[in-house]
């Protein structure tokens, strides 16, 4: 039922209440023309969404008396089409790009800033490696970057984050023998720099020194996809069109991941999350401080690596305690995947019934060692 119809329904009962009590005749016929529009609002069919996502219908009783009328909230649908990493709403399926999402490995170390796409990407994962140091998984889809970079080496444990991209492209500098067979093994499409594709795609910047200063652009990475490559799924459930969210206000969460002091701050202005690290603010060479519209914080348990005991590796298949932050608020939530080929579901419960939505837009993924006293926000 659309707001203004809810509006009128609402206006004739007040209006039969009014007349009711001042009685005579003129109130008696008006309260006729008043009980035949109120008949008509409450027995309009009216959309709501099923299980599926698709538009079901409900009625309400012609019959019903007028003052027994009720209006209550009708789920909000789920649009047709959405943008598979962003979430957001999409006319036609055709405005999907037709190609797969591209994870590039970044560094985030201080040799490698200010790195180039991390404001372009659709999802940004940081998850913590060796030397108690972190590393980005940087997906792209809808949108890409000229250059992006410094490109670095992949670990094991981005198997298992990454599975769920359906078959993305891999951008790295390489690994050790174990990981790149990890890698060569799994469906992720391995576009290694030392794999063969040195010459066809990559560059040395000249800034920083090696291994800091390669770089490379998504355009010319993705005419490496293969001829049966499709797009990503969707990965997050979204907040529908004049959804609200219900919690607490978090203005700031700060994270910290092994020697890297995170800082996120919720900018009203811009309705965006901008990221300090180590007391500064994170820059980007071409776009400014470094920004999400969700920041989800996902607490992992870190291993020792299955090819390299000194490299931690998050387990990102299984459950665990989560906090999701969007528009100036978080949610408690908790965090289930079952295998590395499903979404990482995100729920308000262990009963995996209610889904925690997040706002359409740029998400970065916060992977911090699974102790709560590692995160912490102020309102």
């Amino acid at each position: 039922m659309t707001s203004i119809t809810r509006t009128a329904a609402a206006c004739a009962a007040v209006g039969l209440l009014t007349l009711t009590a001042c009685g005579g005749g003129e109130a008696d016929d008006i309260l006729d023309v008043v009980s035949d529009v109120v008949d008509d609002l409450t027995s309009t069919t009216v959309p709501a969404a099923d299980d599926e996502g698709a538009e079901a219908t409900t009625t309400t009783p012609a019959t019903a008396a007028p003052g027994d009328v009720t209006i209550e909230d009708i789920e909000l649908s789920e649009p047709e089409f959405r943008m598979p990493l962003t979430g957001h709403p999409l006319e036609d399926a055709d405005l999907i790009p037709d190609r797969p999402a591209l994870v590039v490995k970044v560094p985030n170390n201080s040799q490698a800033l200010p790195q180039t796409g991390l404001n372009e990407a659709d999802i940004v994962y940081e998850e913590i490696i060796n030397d108690a140091i972190t590393r980005f998984a940087v997906v792209f889809h809808s949108q890409g970057s000229d250059p992006v970079g410094p490109i670095r080496s992949g670990r094991a444990q981005d198997i298992d984050l990454l599975t769920n991209l359906n078959s993305p492209l891999f951008a790295w500098s390489g690994g050790n023998a174990g990981v790149t067979r990890l890698v060569n093994n799994s469906s992720l499409v391995s576009l290694s720099y030392v794999g063969g594709y040195a010459n066809a795609y990559y560059r040395r910047d000249g800034r920083g020194g090696a291994p800091h200063n390669l770089f490379s652009s998504t355009e010319t990475l993705w005419a490496e996809a293969p001829e049966d490559a499709s797009a990503p799924p969707q990965l997050f459930e979204y907040l529908r069109e004049g959804e609200t969210i219900e919690a607490d206000t978090a203005s700031v969460v700060e994270i910290t991941m092994d020697s890297i002091d995170v800082r996120w701050e919720f900018d009203a202005d811009s309705g965006r999350y901008l990221r300090w690290q180590k007391g500064e603010e994170h820059p980007t060479e071409l776009t400014g401080q470094v920004s999400a519209d969700n920041v989800v914080v996902l607490f992992v348990e870190y291993r020792s690596g299955v090819v390299d005991a000194r490299s931690p590796e998050a387990q990102t298949v299984g459950s665990g305690d989560a906090l999701v932050f969007t528009d100036g608020t978080v949610r408690p939530a908790v965090w289930m995947r079952e295998s590395n080929t499903d979404p990482i579901g995100l729920f308000t419960d262990n009963s995996a019934t209610t889904p925690v939505r997040l706002s359409p837009g740029r998400t970065w993924v916060e992977l911090p060692r699974n102790d709560p006293a590692d995160v912490m926000y102020v309102s």
